[in-house]
């Protein structure tokens, strides 16, 4: 399994999320030597667990979800860019 269908997996598994959109962006940092192998990802979340959250207390969340790819080893995610919404927000955008 790729380091995509993990985070989707996690995501989906552990928020309840209902849409999760991964783009990869790693070809962009080539060369990064901090990022220890790690891969470079943009997300878009979207779950009811969201609900009656700040922004902040929401990407705790997705960083919990993904703890083990972040700082394990091997490390897969050096970098993620979070944006989060609930259902109701992600109808009306």
């Amino acid at each position: 399994m790729d380091t995509v269908d993990i985070i989707d997996k996690n995501l989906k598994e552990q928020l309840e999320a209902k849409q999760v959109d991964i783009i990869d962006e790693s070809h962009l940092h080539r060369g990064h030597k901090a990022a220890g192998g790690g891969g470079h990802y943009s997300i878009k979340v979207i779950s009811s667990k969201f609900e009656n959250l700040n922004v902040m207390d929401r990407v705790r969340l997705v960083h919990k979800a993904l703890d083990v790819e972040m700082t394990g080893t091997p490390k897969l995610i050096h970098a993620l860019q979070v944006k989060t919404f609930t259902p109701e927000e992600a109808s009306s955008t």
